[in-house]
């Protein structure tokens, strides 16, 4: 039964974000804007899959969006054809995933920094001029030859949705009960029979893959974009305050706090340029001191106290 209700919430979530993916620019004209929603709810669901559920936070998560995106450039600038740089990329990113699994043996903030130094070191790469024969270096990657907004945007919104059902299917399957158990206590886990290394391996790879195609269908909807743009250091904070606002390990906890922070941080962007990081750092701390459960904590309360 438990299965059956989360599933039943994920398909009423998915419908309203499809509602809003596509009524939303009829009502207020900036479809670009949505787009970001939806690839940002994305990454969110993406990161909420390792961090949530099993209790790692990655400070370099973000170097799976900027690879997703170069990964197709790249395939593009081979030669190859728009779907095989699409795999391409996808397999870049696998690739990286399975290569940083040894942090693994790291624990708490000493795996979030090593995430981080392998984040800083792919973006110095990217943009190194030794590379540029494949990247362009500093000066961007252009994906014009293969712009089609209109059909990135559908398949953006059917990807989302297809996160939200697995990330519904992860929470209620035993495998999610194992992520868990690790996220609680991994000497607790492996003495309840947990496989941790390949549990803890899999929950990586599937978030890495999430935040891959996020990247990789951003870059092909921006159709230009340059290392900064795709390995910024400031939307991986962005990203991690929108988990933890709206809830940690909840299927609806990424989402609204992805819609609504991202709303205010378009808000400051324009009126108030210079204070958008100052903000997302203090609430950062606020969320981490006092609603470390986010608004989902909240909700709970809410609804435990209606209850008779």
């Amino acid at each position: 039964m438990k299965f059956d209700k989360n599933y039943l919430a994920a398909i009423i979530i998915s419908i309203i974000m499809i509602l809003v993916a596509f009524i939303g620019p009829k009502i207020y004209s900036n479809e670009a804007f949505f787009f970001n929603i939806i690839i940002l709810t994305t990454v969110a669901l993406g990161l909420n899959i390792i961090y949530g559920l099993t209790g790692y936070l990655p400070f370099g998560y973000m170097v799976f969006f900027g690879m997703g995106a170069y990964g197709v450039y790249i395939g593009i600038r081979l030669g190859l054809m728009p779907i095989e740089a699409f795999v391409f990329g996808f397999i870049l990113d696998l690739v990286l995933a399975l290569v940083l699994l040894p942090l693994f043996r790291l624990k708490s903030h000493y795996f979030a920094i090593a995430t981080l130094a392998a984040f800083e070191g792919i973006y110095y790469l990217v943009q190194s001029p030794d590379l540029s024969k494949f990247t362009n270096g500093a000066l961007g990657a252009s994906l014009v030859t293969i712009y089609n907004p209109n059909l990135t945007y559908i398949i953006a919104t059917v990807f989302l949705v297809f996160v939200i059902l697995l990330t519904s299917w992860i929470k209620s399957s035993r495998f999610g009960l194992s992520l868990r158990a690790i996220r609680d206590s991994v000497i607790s886990a492996y003495l309840d029979g947990v496989n941790v290394p390949i549990t803890r391996g899999t929950a990586w790879i599937i978030s890495a893959m999430i935040a891959s195609v996020a990247g990789a269908l951003y870059g092909w909807y921006s159709s230009f974009f340059y290392p900064e743009t795709v390995f910024a250091l400031t939307l991986g904070v962005y990203i991690i305050a929108f988990v933890l606002f709206g809830g940690l390990g909840t299927i609806i906890g990424p989402i609204i706090g992805t819609v609504i922070l991202y709303s205010i941080y378009q808000y400051f962007n324009i009126s108030y340029t210079y204070y958008v990081q100052l903000f997302f750092g203090i609430l950062l701390i606020l969320l981490i001191l006092f609603l470390p459960g986010g608004i989902a904590q909240i909700i709970k309360k809410f609804f435990k106290r209606s209850m008779p």
